[in-house]
């Protein structure tokens, strides 16, 4: 009996998500130039034909997972608005932060993903005009900032560059060196209180800044 359409359709798309899967895996632990078409084919159990038959060659695929990963923050944007839209502007701010912490933490290939990518000079972040994605950390913020000016809890003349810098650098730096810092302050990085000392800290270095006359 001959397979249905939909039946095909289901088991190529199962197929294309296996592929998917393992080449995140491989990427974010090797990046481009380490990962190789052959141990992702044989970590997703197919023919490494079928990567090339699904997504033409090793750039193509690395570039989907590169946008796949990357968006992620994307599809956190409802829980970013909802948790700093009605919030007092200095507590959507540590809002914002612990948001983002807890978004690095469930997501380690975002880390590496992006660290590899900075590594490779924003190569194919570039090529694919990623920094035109949505980037929700970067609207929240500039509302919450212009809702602190305007209550007169922020000062008006300030660097918003600086501010967004800040607030993507320190929880970022947090996850992607917390292997060689933890060694150095013999510090256990992962335990939940570490990573809560970390939030208060980021947030009153933001907030000084924010509120500084």
């Amino acid at each position: 009996m001959a397979e249905s359409s939909s039946r095909r359709q289901a088991r190529a798309e199962q197929t294309r998500q296996k592929i998917l899967i393992a080449a995140e895996n491989h990427f974010s632990r090797l990046g481009f130039y380490g990962a190789r078409i052959d141990e992702i084919a044989a970590e997703a159990g197919v023919n490494k034909r079928m990567i090339y038959e699904y997504f033409g060659n090793k750039k193509e695929l690395y570039q989907i997972v590169l946008r796949q990963v990357y968006l992620l923050l994307g599809d956190y944007e409802e829980q970013l608005f909802s948790g700093t839209a009605d919030a007092d502007p200095a507590q959507a701010i540590h809002q914002l932060i612990r948001l983002y912490f807890s978004f690095l933490h469930q997501n380690p290939h975002y880390v590496r993903m992006l660290m590899w990518e900075n590594l490779n000079e924003g190569q194919y972040f570039s090529e694919m005009n990623m920094g035109d994605s949505r980037n929700p950390i970067k609207n929240a913020l500039h509302d919450i900032v212009k809702r602190g000016q305007e209550a007169g809890i922020f000062r008006s003349e300030l660097d918003e560059r600086h501010v967004l810098m800040t607030l993507f650098a320190c929880p970022f730096n947090y996850f992607s060196n917390r292997y060689t810092m933890q060694r150095i302050m013999e510090t256990d990085f992962t335990a939940p209180e570490e990573i809560e000392s970390r939030i208060a800290f980021t947030t009153e270095l933001l907030l000084t800044y924010l509120t500084k006359c």
